[in-house]
């Protein structure tokens, strides 16, 4: 027997009733990350000495902490970011003096994508996004 599928609470407007609220990143020099996380549209909220907490859209929150020794390079796996104009966030990363890499279409969802390394050297993706026109 399937169970029945059942939907969760939703806020007025339709948005979803959950959203994420924080997500941690240990990095080596905060103000420099803070800088790099800045430049891709997030709001500073607090910086100080050993941390710093940056605004994306919807709420969530990038809580920066400095790392007790080097961070691992490579792809950043637990999460990516999406943006409305990815040519245009590209495009202004590229006149700062970032190497990005070029724009890619995933075959899976569609997404128009490039990658950034960050002040650490991780490879941060960023998407086009998928929420169109609703409210999220």
């Amino acid at each position: 027997m399937m169970a029945k599928r059942r939907h969760g609470p939703h806020r007025v407007g339709g948005r979803p009733a959950v959203a994420v609220g924080h997500v941690s990143l240990r990095v080596g020099s905060v103000a420099q990350a803070e800088s790099f996380y800045r430049s891709l549209g997030m709001r500073p909220i607090v910086t100080n000495q050993g941390m710093a907490i940056l605004e994306l859209r919807g709420g969530t929150h990038l809580l920066l902490f400095r790392a007790k020794g080097k961070p691992r390079r490579g792809a950043i796996r637990t999460f990516d970011l999406m943006v409305d104009d990815i040519p245009a966030l590209r495009k202004n990363l590229l006149k700062s003096g970032m190497e990005v890499s070029a724009l890619e279409r995933d075959a899976r969802g569609g997404h128009v994508f490039f990658s950034v390394e960050d002040p650490d050297g991780r490879l941060l993706t960023l998407y086009s996004s998928h929420a169109g026109d609703r409210d999220v």
